[in-house]
Parts: structure tokens; sequence; C-alpha cells
């Protein structure tokens, strides 16, 4: 009898426990984001990040924290959309923070600068102090940061003429973005900024003479390999380029402690999944291009060293007018020399190993 009474109380126990998870559930609000991205649904590892994002969170929430993903345009113009997030049209957007460099040269260093930080630096930067310090600067237009993807080290871009020495960049039209744009005017060329969507048809028509973007596989989706037969690596000035998620600042401080680990946690995975997406994807879509018969050079020395000493020269000039830069390129920089010098010891050697041993067969 004792046995019974005892069976039949645990067997209320366990239903006691089934019932608790959507009990707790229903207890959460309901809440449902707009977020806009900066990048068209076609390039879908890129624009997939923010997608990422909101499955994670859906399925964290049990559905309760949900987010409606709008691609460039459908809401405001890819270009524009930190800007909706700074006046409340929507609560987040997707996209990269150097596109903003109009506004404060400042907004460049939350993505990246000329000879920055590779990924895992610019990742490791931000886990140590970097997010919140960039959170500083980005409350005073109204939003918080959570870094929502990186595509790793970029290509240097595409040329419809060959480019062999520093003097050839001279009159070039280029698509490039942030302060590399005003690190290559003081190379000769001259900066468009020009939407992801766009450059296919501005290279086209000849509008622009050189475009960047990302690196093989969103460049051979885009099809450059078809307008333009010159492909430049590697891309100098994006290293490790951070793609953000820019919460409103009001909505953020609104959600419950809970929603918040989520998003953070939803926007690790972002970040995560689309650097390794990229780095399954490229090899063969690099293959492809070159079997198209694109021209694959890296850039001349002295192009490299000219760009390297103008990039210092425009940080020296920041430093001098925007303290805001300067607070956040020294932490970043000094970051950036001491995993220099850690990977020169081990990433650098073991990697050019390996790429010895597979250019032997």
């Amino acid at each position: 009898m004792e046995r019974r009474k005892f069976i039949s109380a645990a067997g209320v126990g366990v239903a006691g426990v089934a019932l608790a998870a959507p009990a707790v559930a229903q207890s959460q609000p309901k809440i449902k984001w707009r977020i806009t991205s900066s990048f068209p649904k076609s390039l879908d590892t890129i624009h997939g990040g923010a997608e990422t994002f909101t499955k994670a969170i859906s399925e964290m929430s049990d559905g309760n924290f949900t987010a409606q993903v709008f691609a460039a345009g459908e809401l405001v113009p890819g270009l524009e959309a930190a800007n909706a997030v700074t006046n409340g049209t929507v609560e987040a957007c997707h996209t990269c923070s150097y596109y903003y460099v109009g506004k404060d040269p400042t907004f460049a260093l939350g993505t990246a600068v000329p000879f920055g930080p590779n990924a895992r630096q610019m990742n490791a930067w931000l886990r140590s102090g970097g997010r919140e310090l960039l959170d500083e600067f980005y409350a005073q237009h109204n939003f918080v940061n959570l870094p929502c993807g990186n595509t790793g080290a970029q290509m240097g871009g595409w040329f419809r003429k060959e480019i062999n020495k520093l003097d050839d960049l001279k009159g070039v039209k280029m698509r490039i973005a942030g302060l590399a744009g005003q690190t290559m005017a003081r190379l000769g060329a001259v900066p468009q900024q020009i939407a992801g969507g766009d450059i296919y048809p501005s290279l086209e028509k000849g509008v622009i003479d050189a475009a960047e973007w990302i690196g093989p596989y969103d460049d051979h989706k885009l099809g450059f390999n078809q307008v333009a037969k010159n492909y430049m690596y590697p891309g100098w000035w994006e290293g490790g380029p951070c793609i953000h998620l820019f919460v409103n600042k009001a909505k953020w401080e609104e959600l419950p402690k809970t929603y918040k680990a989520m998003a953070m946690g939803a926007a690790a995975i972002a970040n995560e999944t689309m650097l390794a997406k990229y780095d399954a994807q490229n090899p063969k879509a690099l293959r492809e291009i070159v079997a198209s018969g694109v021209k694959l050079k890296p850039y001349p020395r002295d192009i490299m060293e000219g760009a390297y000493k103008a990039s210092q020269d425009i940080y020296a000039e920041l430093y001098a007018k925007n303290e805001w830069f300067k607070k956040i390129h020294e932490s970043q920089t000094a970051f950036r020399n001491e995993e220099v010098l850690w990977f020169r010891v081990a990433e650098l050697p073991f990697d050019s190993f390996m790429a010895q041993m597979q250019s032997r067969g």
C-alpha cells in the first residue's frame, strides 16, 4: 500500500515537472522586433547573420521573443539602417559600423580599419572590453552593439585594368567604404560608397573602375568576375571585419534579463556561424573564379607600404581632433600588437609550414 502511494506521488511529481516548462514559457512577455539589414537577401551568408540570430532567440524563448528581418531597401536603404535604429523606426539593424564614418570616423573601429585586427583578434578584443568601450561611443547615437558576424580577412578588390604599381591607382574610381576609402584617396584613387546590391551594375557600366566587397563566395555570387578580370589580395583594410546588431538603447533596456542573455547568446552563434560559412565556402568559389579567366594577384609591395603609411598618417590626424577615435583606437591597436606577437610565435609559423607542405604536394 505504501509502495503504491509512493509511485502515485512520484507520478504526480513527474507530471508537475513536465508542466513546469510551458508555465515558465507562458510567463515570459511576447516581444517582436523588426531588424532592418544593410544587405540584400541574395547574399545569403552575410544577410543570413540576422536570420541566424532571429532563429536562435525564437528557439531559446519558446517563440516568445521573435524578430522579423527586412532586407536592404524593404524598410530603409541599406546604408541608412543605423539611422533607423537611432530614431526608433525599428528596434534593431544588422549592419557594418564603418558605413557611418560620415557621422564620425570612430564608427570605423567597430567593423575594421586598415591594418587592424584579424577576425580572431577582433573577437578577442571585443570580448576583452572592446564591446563595452564601443557601447560608450554608440550611446551617443542611441544604440548598443552585439557582435553578430565576421567575414574573416577579405579580398583586395576587383579592377577593370591591371594594377602593377602605386601609380596605377591614380584616378581609379573605386567602391570602398570607411577609412579605407580615405587611405585609397591618399594613394590617388577616387573612393565611392555604394551599397552591395548596386556594385555590379556600377562596375558593368563603367561608373566605377574597381570595387571591393567581401571575398570569393559573395563576389562570385554577385558576378564580379564577369565585368572585371583582375582580382587583388589581401584586403589590407579588412583583416577581420565585425558585422553588428545595433539595438535601440531604450528597447534593449526594456528587455528582461533572460531575453538580454538570449540576445547575447544568439548574436554569438551568428558571429561564429558566419565566419565558419565563409571559411567553408570561399575556397571552392576562388577556384571557380580563377577557372573563369580572372587574374589573381597580390598587391605590389609599394602599394602595401604606401597604404600602411597613409593609414598611420590618417590615424595621427584623427588623434589630434577626435578623442573618441583616439581612446578606442589606442585600445584596439595595443591589443592587436600583443596578439601579433603571439601569432608570430604560434599561428604564423604553423600556417606557413602547412602552406609549404601543400605547395610541395
